[in-house]
C-alpha cells in the first residue's frame, strides 16, 4: 500500500479519487470498476466527483 496522503494526516474524513488511488495502490481503471460495481464501502458519487470515507476505505483494505 502507498504512503499516507496529506488529507489523512490533516484529519479529513473523506478523500478524493486521486488520494484513494495512492492509498489503495490500485490502478485508475480498477478503482473505477470497483466503485461502479458498488464494491468499495464508503465511496460516494457527487455529480462527476467521487469521494471516499477514509475509515471505511482503510477497513476495506485491511479485509482484502
Amino acid at each position: 500500500m502507498a504512503a499516507d496522503t496529506s488529507s489523512e494526516t490533516s484529519g479529513a474524513l473523506t478523500i478524493n479519487f486521486r488520494e484513494a488511488l495512492a492509498l489503495t495502490g490500485l490502478s485508475r481503471n480498477t478503482l473505477y470498476r470497483l466503485v461502479a460495481a458498488n464494491k468499495v464501502p464508503g465511496a460516494q458519487k457527487y455529480g462527476g466527483w467521487i469521494r471516499f470515507h477514509v475509515g471505511k476505505l482503510h477497513a476495506w483494505l485491511e479485509g482484502r
